[in-house]
């Protein structure tokens, strides 16, 4: 029988928040997130923060 062995992770400030996803966004994200055993949480996150750090705004002319 396999051990079963607790990691202990780094606390984080979460807020619960809703938002509207597109459906076919959404199956994408849980594709992704199943195929590669990932928390949907911390793979929303960690998109969430690398759009904001390499978002570009383009200003209106």
């Amino acid at each position: 029988m396999a051990d079963f062995i607790i990691k202990s992770k780094k606390k984080k400030d979460y807020t619960q928040f809703t938002a509207r996803i597109e459906t076919d966004v959404l199956e994408n994200i849980r594709k992704v997130v199943k195929e590669n055993n990932l928390s949907i949480n911390e793979f929303i996150n960690d998109s969430l923060k690398f759009a904001l750090k390499n978002m570009k705004i383009l200003e209106n002319e």
